[in-house]
């Protein structure tokens, strides 16, 4: 017996070769009974104790929430308006595998990494606390 299809997924979209595979593998599968959830993650840097020079922390941090938000807009443009899209920011929103786990994903893709000893590092936090299936998508190249 085929275990039943996957109707909720969450694809983590990043601007790479393997975070565009994943996406493309998520709009395979849009179909009526599938609601496609595709997000982007802004990490958010904290203030230091002392004076650093450089861009200001809020600085960085805004330009980090942007290119989130610009992720967002080219998986918008990759898939369509067929899937909810969400940006999740550092230190506002829960991190990406409680957030997950409180949505009964069945499934979630990720973008392979190619130094990651588990192909991404969010991949075994996510198996842990979600039931979802975590499949990692577009393993990149080996030298």
């Amino acid at each position: 017996m085929d275990p039943r299809p996957a109707t909720r997924v969450l694809v983590l979209f990043e601007s790479t070769r393997s975070g565009v595979a994943a996406l493309g593998e998520a709009a395979a599968l849009l179909g009526a009974d599938v609601d496609l959830s595709v997000v982007t993650l802004a990490p958010q840097s904290v203030q230091p104790r002392c004076c650093a020079r450089g861009p200001s922390v809020e600085v960085v941090n805004c330009v980090v929430r942007d290119e989130a938000e610009d992720g967002l807009v080219r998986a918008r443009e990759i898939v369509g308006e067929q899937a909810t899209f969400r940006s999740l920011v550092g230190g506002q929103d829960p991190p990406l595998a409680k957030w997950a786990a409180a949505s009964s994903f069945d499934l979630i893709l990720l973008p392979a990494r190619r130094f990651s000893t588990a192909g991404h590092p969010l991949a075994r936090r996510l198996r842990r606390a979600t039931g979802a299936e975590v499949r990692l998508v577009g393993a990149p190249r080996r030298c």
